[in-house]
């Protein structure tokens, strides 16, 4: 039970995070406006290099949303929509399917190895190898995992099968579900 608090509560502090990665403060357009034409060459670099670095979860929102599938909120989404999510990850655990767990990913993704840390990028992920990823406790878990009782919150929905063991979030980000973590 303590570990699921602690995956919550990481999962909150990202979801937040992220939240008011968005946001600006009251004088950001007094400041904008004294930019000069040097700084704004500058960010456009920065921004191109974040644009590329970013180009696999865009292209994943921008082909989720092509389909319709664009949500608000963790609580915008429907029950059958969460349920089919949740399915998807239960095959690719099954199946022992990294490539297919690494495209329900949302990056960056928390995952709790050892002293836990958070993957930037599909390859980063599929890097650390399907052996550590689908331990026989993981694969347990997401087996018995029951769809039925999926429920949003703030973090995101959480797959597991009982107790403290091993579970898998996801949730909304950039209007698409994602997994936002992995944990042992």
């Amino acid at each position: 039970m303590k570990n699921k608090m602690i995956c919550t509560l990481l999962t909150t502090v990202m979801v937040l995070s992220f939240a008011a990665c968005g946001s600006q403060g009251n004088g950001a357009a007094s400041a904008e406006s004294t930019v000069t034409s040097e700084i704004g060459a500058e960010a456009s670099t920065a921004e191109s290099s974040a644009a590329e670095a970013s180009a696999e979860t865009t292209t994943k929102v921008s082909a989720d949303a092509a389909n319709g599938t664009s949500y608000e909120d963790n609580f915008a989404v429907p029950t059958e929509d969460a349920t089919a999510f949740a399915k998807k990850i239960q095959d690719a655990v099954a199946a022992e399917d990294l490539d297919a767990l690494a495209d329900l990913v949302n990056y960056p993704v928390y995952v709790a190895l050892g002293d836990g840390s958070v993957i930037e990028t599909r390859e980063d992920l599929i890097a650390l190898g399907a052996d550590k990823i689908f331990t026989p406790e993981l694969k347990d878990s997401m087996a018995n995992a029951d769809l039925s009782e999926l429920s949003p919150s703030m973090a995101g929905f959480t797959l597991y099968s009982t107790g403290d063991g091993p579970n898998i979030t996801f949730n909304v980000q950039n209007g698409v579900l994602g997994i936002s973590g992995i944990n042992y």
